[in-house]
């Protein structure tokens, strides 16, 4: 369990520095995937979900030599201005627990960024009810107080909009979108292929990315899936190591393609 945390600790940057209310309501918009603390990645299971954290460059990022995860290309859509189509993973259920994490919740879970649901009333309607933080609902730091042995009613609720991303046990399909029959997943973070990839973060001063979190995503014939994702231009993170992406020749700008990536803007300690 303490390699899981730290491992999510030092990938993600979780600063647990306390953040105030205004603070975390005072973000870039929804579609940059920015965030403050980790408590504001709210926990979810049960659903089928897109994950789009190492999408982008048109050529396979695997960790390691003997490692062979799919192409999986962001690119900007000439349709579509302001958007960009992600390649992405297609997960059925929860993630696979790597061996040695047994006891690992944080793999059993997919989490909704709850700064970047794109369906306004669904983000202000979770806002209301886990908090602007995140802190009333079930979240990525949570977790283990939420146990059956440890259960607290009042920090242990799943957000609602859970239930809105779909159920993979009885092929009930998402509801974020009702108007988009269309619709097969949504985007959401997971550490679902974290095998695959170099699991880290680099950091990119400003740059043009696309924010898939609970993006409208399409199943491939492939097994695969494609997200219609917002772009946005600032600084942000790409979820992988940087010396492994220089390895593979690839940096923050891999124009014309774009990352898939997120933005931790660190709260003020108080």
């Amino acid at each position: 369990m303490k390699t899981i945390l730290a491992a999510v600790t030092l990938a993600l940057s979780l600063c647990l520095l306390p953040a105030s209310p205004a603070a975390a309501n005072d973000l870039p918009p929804p579609r940059s995937d920015s965030w403050t603390v980790p408590t504001q990645f709210l926990a979810c299971t049960g659903n089928a979900y897109a994950l789009c954290y190492y999408s982008g460059p048109e050529i396979a990022t695997p960790s390691h030599r003997y490692s062979d995860p799919p192409v999986m290309p962001c690119e900007l859509d000439p349709d579509n201005l302001g958007a960009a189509k992600c390649t992405c993973y297609a997960v059925d259920g929860e993630s696979e627990v790597p061996d040695g994490q047994q006891l690992g919740l944080e793999f059993r879970f997919n989490y909704v960024l709850l700064t970047s649901i794109l369906n306004e009333d669904v983000r202000k309607e979770t806002q209301e009810t886990c908090g602007p933080l995140g802190k009333k609902c079930l979240n990525m730091i949570n977790l283990n107080k939420c146990s059956e042995a440890k259960f607290k009613p009042d920090e242990c609720k799943q957000a609602d909009v859970c239930s809105m991303l779909g159920s993979a046990r009885d092929n009930r399909k998402q509801t974020l979108y009702p108007d988009l029959a269309e619709v097969d997943l949504i985007s959401t973070f997971s550490f679902a292929h974290i095998s695959e990839h170099s699991f880290g973060s680099t950091s990119c001063d400003s740059g043009l990315y696309a924010g898939c979190m609970t993006a409208p995503c399409k199943t491939d014939e492939d097994g695969l899936t494609t997200c219609q994702c917002p772009t946005f231009t600032g600084p942000y993170q790409v979820g992988q190591r940087s010396p492994r992406l220089k390895e593979l020749g690839l940096g923050c700008d891999i124009s014309p393609n774009v990352w898939s990536a997120a933005n931790h803007i660190k709260p003020p300690s108080e």
